[in-house]
């Protein structure tokens, strides 16, 4: 069943890399202290809920951006996409297909860009 899990080690962040050569993952970088994250993280609820059938098909993680920062360090550096708060990657073969910020972080378009990836997937195209 797709949730939120959060990540609180290098060692965990690691695992979910590597996972996503089995399943793609959604990270999602949160901030409690930031209004927009709040929405974001509204958003990312809806998109489980509303569509449970494609988000179970994925794995969702969170990175808390300000009780693990060291780790969302660690996002920004691996992936060279400059961090903003919220923010949300799709990871597919341990490469980001996909990512976005603020508003953009919605339960449609989490739902078209997942849609999208999975139908690739199951046609032997791969990744987007």
């Amino acid at each position: 069943m797709a949730g939120l899990m959060i990540v609180q080690t290098l060692e965990q962040l690691q695992a979910v890399i590597e996972e996503s050569n089995t399943k793609p993952v959604l990270l999602y970088k949160h901030s409690s202290q930031c209004g927009s994250s709040r929405v974001a993280h509204s958003g990312l609820n809806l998109f489980i809920s509303r569509y449970a059938p494609i988000a179970n098909q994925i794995s969702i993680y969170v990175v808390r951006v300000l009780e693990e920062k060291h780790l969302s360090a660690q996002v920004t550096a691996q992936f060279g996409i400059p961090h903003v708060s919220p923010q949300i990657l799709l990871i597919d073969q341990e490469r980001v297909v996909w990512h976005a910020s603020h508003q953009h972080i919605n339960s449609s378009n989490l739902y078209q860009v997942t849609l999208k990836l999975l139908q690739s997937k199951h046609q032997g195209g791969g990744t987007t």
